[in-house]
């Protein structure tokens, strides 16, 4: 773990840094790149790439209706267990032991039921078909006789 030092006296380091200050450029060397000047530089040709588009910010509406739009049990699941708290506080303050009882329980079942959903929609979007990734679908190798003349068609 500590630091290695090295032998060489200081005698071959410094020929070691002769020989290598030894090979700068000489006239008619094609090994070496030439000095640069100010009169043979050019500057270095980048390939132009489009300009990257800005967008603006997502709003909470915004994002708020494209996750419903997308998973629309989550919410729906969300407002039952949000029904059946409600419900179940009122009828405890109404002092009905039962119906407090119930709509705790169903409040519990629902939450269950929307967790459940929030890991079917995680699992179902993570989940592909491509039980060989790479491999021919036969679907996709041969082309039968309807497709041929759809294509032909269009």
């Amino acid at each position: 773990m500590g630091a290695h030092h090295s032998i060489q006296s200081s005698a071959s380091c410094e020929s070691k840094d002769n020989k290598s200050t030894s090979s700068a450029f000489e006239p008619g060397s094609a090994a070496a790149d030439p000095p640069l000047t100010p009169q043979n530089a050019t500057a270095p040709i980048v390939p132009l790439k489009p300009m990257p588009q800005l967008q603006r910010p997502e709003t909470f509406e915004e994002k708020l209706y494209r996750k419903f739009k997308a998973e629309p049990l989550v919410p729906i699941g969300c407002l039952t267990t949000a029904y059946f708290l409600a419900s179940g506080i009122k009828s405890f303050y109404n002092r009905d032991p039962k119906k407090s009882q119930t709509m705790m329980r169903l409040r519990v079942g629902s939450q269950f039921a929307t967790i459940l959903i929030f890991i079917g929609y995680a699992g179902m979007n993570s989940f592909t078909f491509d039980f060989a990734p790479g491999m021919a679908v036969p679907s996709e190798q041969f082309e039968t006789g309807s497709e041929k003349g759809r294509k032909g068609g269009e």
